[in-house]
């Protein structure tokens, strides 16, 4: 029957668009991205999220500098890692929203994707042509 066939290949499609998003955000939370400074002073480690994971000083050659400096490279090198971290995350997740939902609310975590994209599809509510009840 065409109609079992359509079904079939909608709850298909619908399975591998669910699989697809699940892997996604999976891998969008194992996102971290470290850099240091151009002079080796300072390493930064940053999650997905872009919140500041471990900063490492490799030498003691921060304590003979002005307090400024300091501060310029250690945002610098943070802002780096942060950038690196977004690349990464954008690079995990499909170009466009999935389910109506932006990348952005993605990115942020707040999909609950076993509310928006339950495993098993419940259609016994449509009323498809040659399909009763």
């Amino acid at each position: 029957m065409d109609q079992d066939r359509t079904l079939e290949q909608i709850a298909a499609d619908y399975a591998r668009h669910r699989a697809a998003a699940v892997e996604s955000t999976q891998r969008v939370a194992e996102v971290s991205a470290t850099v240091t400074s151009p002079q080796g002073l300072v390493t930064a480690t940053v999650g997905g999220q872009g919140e500041l994971r471990s900063l490492t000083f490799n030498s003691q050659d921060y304590r003979k500098m002005a307090p400024a400096e300091l501060s310029r490279i250690l945002v610098e090198t943070v802002g780096r890692a942060r950038e690196s971290a977004l690349q990464q995350m954008l690079g995990a997740l499909p170009s466009t929203g999935i389910a109506g939902m932006s990348v952005r609310d993605m990115m942020a975590g707040r999909i609950d994707w076993d509310r928006v994209l339950p495993e098993q599809l419940d259609i016994s509510g449509f009323n498809l042509p040659g399909r009763t009840a």
